[in-house]
């Protein structure tokens, strides 16, 4: 029979089940009911952190705001659900706090995202210094709006903190590197249903896989990912290889010439990288490459938006000849004109957080200009130049770590994913010279977040560089 004990913890749960079920009844009416299972839920999330991690990256991931493939839109996972903050918010929250209570009740020490933690730390003082200049320049930001742009900008500081405490081994990198593909597998499988059956996002009459950059960017370094295990003859499971080419597929049908340039550029780097040639003809390829991938992005107006033309005419203006043929090609160049005027005026401070940009030359369209197309100047224009220092400093650290993991990490599967990483954060980079992604788009800052958190616990997981040894004495001889 059960003990005593064990009968009054039943009851006393049942009890306050009860309670809860009938307050949230009577208080939300027949949602209430969902009540004890929400807490429930946040009684698990808080004793599993790595739980926390992975519904928010898995949220992140497949949940769209718009139709888009195999699963319906659900664009309230992005609303503020109580005191301004959303899902996500939650999610983040309930990890952070179960961490916190890992280390009181099981006298664990906290782990830092090394060695990523001084472009982190940076990056968070150049959020404080922009929102205090949004706040006190004379343009009407609202501390609403600068807690919802900051919050988004601070994903990409606290997710890594979760994520290095979450996973502690090669066993949960290894499960959180197999759920990313999984991911990756599914958007791929769906883009392609949503491109080639009509029931995608449409632009301009056109069908396309994704606007959004979270899923191609998940589905790039899954490509790069693969790519990198047949080049190094890493086994794979079946279902892995049978997806790289839907997911190459559902990249291109995206229509966004960012993305494709940035997976020609990566593939070939990873591939350099993966077969582990350091010739001086292999580096002239990827400096090469390099080189044809920044004139890309940078020549070109690089709009994002999907026109009527078939994939070949799409992939035509990436030439420099196909320079401004559209007004959102000659809306980027204009924005960019103003966008440099506005940091003449403002180098040391930028404008601040949520504040519009003033215009100083013609633009071809309107658009908010509380946004610039390249994230280097956006993040100077919002944060000051602090901002566009932490920016680069922390894609520099992300790509030393990156090489540290595969170059240290005993583990195949990590290295493999290591080289992903390093391709994606690269990919990115590319993809950000022409669109702004990182602190200004949460489902962005929350993934790269969680990519750097996982580079940081693979750093940690990895054998560290053994000392140099000390020369030993030579044996005294017997007296």
């Amino acid at each position: 029979m059960p003990s005593l004990g064990v009968a009054f913890a039943v009851s006393a749960a049942g009890i306050a089940t009860g309670l809860m079920l009938t307050a949230g009844i009577a208080r939300l009416g027949p949602i209430g009911a969902i009540v004890p299972a929400v807490a429930a839920l946040g009684l698990v999330l808080l004793r599993f952190p790595a739980a926390s991690l992975v519904l928010l990256l898995a949220g992140v991931v497949l949940v769209e705001s718009e139709t888009q493939g195999l699963l319906p839109p659900v664009g309230s996972f992005y609303d503020p659900i109580a005191a301004k903050l959303t899902p996500q918010d939650l999610l983040l929250a309930t990890g952070l706090a179960g961490v916190v209570l890992r280390f009181a009740s099981e006298s664990v020490r906290p782990r830092w995202p090394e060695p990523l933690t001084a472009p982190l730390a940076l990056l968070g003082l150049a959020v404080a210094a922009g929102a205090v200049t949004g706040y006190t320049a004379d343009a009407g930001v609202s501390s609403g709006e600068l807690f919802h742009r900051g919050l988004t900008a601070l994903y990409v500081v606290f997710v890594p903190l979760l994520a290095v405490n979450a996973l502690r081994d090669t066993r949960s990198l290894r499960i959180c590197a197999a759920i990313v593909a999984g991911l990756a597998a599914f958007k791929a499988l769906s883009g392609v249903y949503a491109a080639l059956g009509g029931v995608g996002a449409s632009v301009e009459e056109e069908t396309v896989s994704y606007l959004s950059p979270v899923p191609n960017l998940v589905m790039l370094i899954f490509v790069l990912g693969v790519a990198a295990a047949l080049v190094r003859r890493v086994k794979l499971p079946g279902w892995m290889l049978a997806a790289a080419p839907l997911a190459m597929l559902a990249l291109l049908l995206s229509y966004r010439r960012s993305f494709w340039i940035a997976a020609a550029f990566t593939l070939i780097v990873v591939i350099i990288v993966a077969s582990r040639n350091r010739g001086k003809a292999v580096l002239a390829i990827g400096a090469v490459s390099l080189a044809l991938a920044l004139l890309g992005a940078t020549t070109i107006g690089a709009s994002d938006e999907p026109s009527t033309s078939p994939i070949v005419e799409r992939a035509q203006t990436l030439s420099p000849g196909g320079i401004g043929t559209n007004r959102g090609d000659r809306y980027r160049i204009d924005e960019r004109r103003n966008v440099i005027q506005n940091l003449r005026e403002h180098p040391l401070t930028g404008i601040g957080l949520g504040v519009p940009w003033d215009v100083h030359y013609p633009l071809a369209e309107s658009h908010d200009r509380r946004y610039a197309h390249v994230e280097v100047l956006w993040l100077w224009l919002a944060f000051g130049p602090l901002g566009a220092i932490a920016y680069l400093a922390l894609l520099g650290a992300a790509l030393w770590t990156a090489v540290g993991v595969w170059r240290r990490h005993p583990d195949p599967l990590i290295q493999v994913g290591a080289i992903a990483c390093f391709g994606g954060i690269l990919g990115l980079g590319v993809v950000e010279l022409t669109a702004s992604f990182i602190a200004v788009e949460p489902r962005t800052s929350i993934f790269v977040g969680a990519l750097l958190g996982w580079l940081a616990a693979a750093w940690r997981d990895a054998p560290q560089p053994e000392e140099a040894a000390e020369p030993a004495l030579p044996p005294r001889l017997p007296a």
